[in-house]
This record gives C-alpha cells, sequence and structure tokens, in this order.
C-alpha cells in the first residue's frame, strides 16, 4: 500500500496513536502499518505529539489529569483536554497535505 492509498487509515491514525481506536479497525489499521513504511513514519511523529502535549498539561498532585470545564459544556478529560482532537485526526501534516 505504500503511501498511495492510505487515506482512510491516516484519517485514524491520532486516534491509534492514542490507544482509543476500536479493535476491528484498530486491527485493520494494524495490518496497514505491516506494510506501510509511510503511514508508520507518521504514527510514530504522532506518537512524539501526543508525548509532548500530555506533558504540557498541568497534573493534580496525586490525582489523575485536571480537568476543565467550558461554558456550558461537559468537563472536558482524556485527548480532548490534551489538545489532541483534531492535531491526531489529520496528522501532523494536515488534511489532504502532500507528503
Amino acid at each position: 500500500m505504500g503511501g498511495t492509498d492510505c487515506g482512510e487509515y491516516r484519517i485514524g491514525l491520532g486516534v491509534y496513536a492514542l490507544g482509543r481506536l476500536p479493535g476491528a479497525e484498530a486491527d485493520e489499521l494494524s495490518a496497514h502499518l505491516r506494510d506501510c513504511p509511510s503511514c508508520r513514519a507518521e504514527l510514530a511523529e504522532l506518537r512524539d505529539v501526543a508525548e509532548l502535549l500530555a506533558r504540557s498539561v498541568p497534573q493534580a498532585p496525586g490525582h489523575g489529569p485536571v480537568t476543565r470545564r467550558g461554558a456550558g459544556r461537559r468537563p472536558r478529560t482524556g485527548a480532548s483536554l490534551n489538545g489532541l482532537n483534531g492535531a491526531c485526526a489529520y496528522g501532523s501534516r494536515g488534511p489532504g497535505r502532500p507528503r
């Protein structure tokens, strides 16, 4: 597959990097990654970004991640709190950008 028909897989790479891709989709993406060096490289970049963002969020002493509440919204936790939802969904180069 090597980068030419990776569009559908690239969309899931960010969620996969966070370990949040559902079972069958994760299995399918794992199989694709075995044969696609460009997606493996992008996954490595996304994991680095996810780790960096996770470390940038202040932690409450003795507790898990801090939760924030926006006006009229539910508390944010997980990837949303860490700002990972958009960045990882589109990859490090953004949607539709050439390699």
